[in-house]
Parts: C-alpha cells; sequence; structure tokens
C-alpha cells in the first residue's frame, strides 16, 4: 500500500499537485483499498472537497463535489423522501460519491433502474496536467456530444480526476417488501430468476444465495401492488416461498458486503446467468469462498476470509475466461481472472490521459 497521501483542501491546491506530480491517483476515504494500491503513483485524497453544491428537489437532480460521503447524499435525498435507486455500495462503511463512480459499483437495485452510469448526468474532472474538464449536464435531457461521464465510470481515477458530479435520483417507493423462494437446485433457481426476470413483476432486485439455495425477490411499490404482486408470485411458487421478515438488514448486509463477515475479502464477478451457474458448481459448497448471486444472475459476489484463498479463485476465473475485482480487503492486485483490453478502451486512455499521468493495469 501507498505511504504518500496527499490530502489538498482546495481545488488550486489539487490542480497544482496533479499537474505537478509524475503520478498521480486519485482516492476519497478508501474504503475499497485494492483499488488504491498502485506502486509508483501519488495517492491524493479528495475526501476534504465535499459538500452538496446544488439540489433540485423538483427536478430531481443534485451536485455534489466529489469527495462527499454517501452517507450525507442519501440523508438529504432522504428529507425530501428520494434516493438513489441502484443501490450505491458501503454507504456505512464511508464511501465517497466519487469512488463510488470511480470504482463503477452498484447494488442490487441496478436490476429494475439500471446501474450508477445511467444515474450519472455530468461531470467536472482534472485531466492530467490539472486543467479542469466539464462534460454532460445538469439535466436529464442532454445529448450534446460523447458521453465522457459514462467513461469515467469504473475508470478507477485512471482517465482523470472526479472533482463535482451530477445525478438523477427518484421519489422513494411507498413500501419494500421481500420474498425468501426456496429452490431444490441451483439450475431450478436460475429458472426461476429468468422467470422473475422476463415476467409484468416489475420486480425492485433479484437475487440469490446459492449456500442456502434461496432467491430473494424485492418490491418496491405502493402496499396494494406489493400484495397483489406477491399473491401471484404464490401462485407461481406455492409452499416454497416466504416473507423475509429480516428484509432491510439482509440488503443492508449486501450493499455493505458484510453477510459473511465485517472484514471479508470481496470480489465483484461480471456473469452472464449460465457463467454463474458454472462457477457457482465449478467453486463447490465445501469451498473457502461464500457467494451471492445478484441482478437477476449478472454479477456475483465473492467473499472469502483470507487472501491466501484468491489465487484458487483466479485459477477458477482464468480458467472460465472471465474477470473478477478484488474491492475488499488486502490485495496487492485488485484484478483476478481474464480481463479484455479492446483498442477502444486503449483509444480512451490515450485521448483522455496523453500525458500517461494516471497509472494504467496492463
Amino acid at each position: 500500500m501507498n505511504e504518500v497521501l496527499l490530502a489538498p483542501s482546495t481545488l488550486q491546491q489539487l490542480q497544482a499537485i496533479v499537474a505537478s506530480e509524475k503520478r498521480v491517483l486519485p482516492v476519497g476515504n478508501r474504503t475499497k483499498p485494492p483499488l488504491s494500491d498502485c506502486n509508483g503513483a501519488k495517492l491524493v485524497s479528495l475526501r476534504s472537497l465535499r459538500g452538496i453544491v446544488e439540489y433540485e428537489p423538483s427536478e430531481f437532480t443534485f451536485t455534489t463535489q466529489a469527495g462527499t460521503p454517501l452517507t450525507e447524499i442519501c440523508a438529504t435525498l432522504a428529507d425530501k423522501n428520494q434516493y438513489l435507486p441502484f443501490d450505491p455500495l458501503l454507504v456505512a462503511a464511508g464511501a465517497t460519491i466519487g469512488g463510488t463512480v470511480a470504482a463503477g459499483l452498484s447494488g442490487p437495485g441496478r436490476f429494475r433502474y439500471g446501474g450508477i452510469r445511467d444515474f450519472l448526468l455530468g461531470v467536472r474532472f482534472l485531466s492530467g496536467d490539472g486543467q479542469p474538464i466539464r462534460a454532460g449536464g445538469k439535466v436529464v435531457k442532454n445529448s450534446a456530444g460523447f458521453d465522457i461521464p459514462k467513461f469515467l465510470v469504473g475508470s478507477m481515477g485512471r482517465l482523470g480526476v472526479l472533482t463535482e458530479l451530477t445525478f438523477k435520483v427518484f421519489p422513494k417507493p411507498p413500501q419494500i417488501s421481500s420474498l425468501w423462494i426456496q429452490c431444490q437446485s441451483h439450475r431450478q433457481a436460475m429458472d426461476r430468476m429468468a422467470t422473475a426476470a422476463s415476467s409484468r413483476w416489475e420486480l425492485d432486485a433479484i437475487d440469490y444465495r446459492p449456500d442456502q439455495q434461496a432467491m430473494v425477490l424485492r418490491l418496491a411499490g405502493p402496499e396494494s401492488a406489493n400484495a397483489s404482486i406477491m399473491d401471484e408470485i404464490q401462485a407461481n411458487w406455492g409452499e416454497d416461498i416466504s416473507e423475509l421478515t429480516t428484509s432491510a438488514e439482509f440488503w443492508h448486509s449486501i450493499n455493505e458486503l458484510s453477510w459473511f463477515s465485517d472484514d471479508a475479502l470481496a470480489v465483484k464477478v461480471p456473469t452472464t446467468p449460465q457463467q454463474m451457474l458454472t462457477l457457482i458448481e465449478s467453486l463447490g459448497a465445501e469451498s473457502p469462498f461464500n457467494l451471492h448471486a445478484s441482478v437477476a444472475g449478472n454479477l456475483l459476489w465473492i467473499l472469502l476470509d483470507a487472501s491466501e484463498h484468491l489465487t484458487a479463485l483466479d485459477a477458477q476465473l482464468q480458467a472460465l475466461e472471465i474477470p473478477g475485482l478484488v474491492v475488499r480487503g488486502p490485495s496487492h492486485n485488485p484484478r483476478l481472472g481474464k480481463w479484455r483490453s479492446p483498442k477502444i478502451e486503449k483509444s480512451i486512455q490515450a485521448a483522455m490521459d496523453p500525458l500517461g499521468k494516471f497509472p494504467h493495469y496492463v
């Protein structure tokens, strides 16, 4: 882990640091340590550059500095009965909005409404020479030019230094209910997830807990609508269904990546439902990994209690030719498995960072 941590308190100080240092990597509250471990670069913390700049509840948009903690943003939105539907992760752990965008992390709500990139309207960021650049806008209907903000989602601070972000938000649903659906096999669970995803139920989240062979469905809407949908699901799968009485605690543990243990290593693995089934079966029930499938089979979270198991997981992902990203816990290389670097990615890096100021993965 890098020892040098620079912490500018003003935008001008940040610009001077970015312009003068040979190599820099921006960070927030470092809730995702593996993503900020890059030898040879000075770490620049934006946690002092915080605060909501503008909030228009009637327009369902807000603008904030990148170092603003998600706790502050979520509380401000809640006061107006609004929220970020993509379920930002690690809110209680202290994650910042800039770090969340840079890591590209979305929670179970991504299934219904899309991920963080679908809610990001505009950004301000610094290029490698410290010059401010503005992209996107502050309104929902904005289609001028290239959608540069989308490039910065998941860039892990390696295309520019985010300083200000604008998001759209949604009204909070009046009621949230969750169903626990017991399955007889992983295959049956995958089939049921496909049925649920293509149904007219408009579910808020579709997740799966492999060790218990249980699918979890989240409904968000008016109480009467939720009750009607629950009755219809009950008619489909009968006695396998029960209402999850600990709904809030369950989803909190997913969003905080803490269902296995508070200090577990966490690995994000994007998959197709078939890849997920293959991976679940290949890892096996007796493995040291604790799994949670999300977004109707398109994302697998793997928690483990010791970094020594990362080598075995890396080999499994390599064999299946799928990537994994370590976002929590000690790891000097956050990338596992098979990563592909298309030509367009290299072209974007060259265009966004012509000075080579931000370290890139090879």
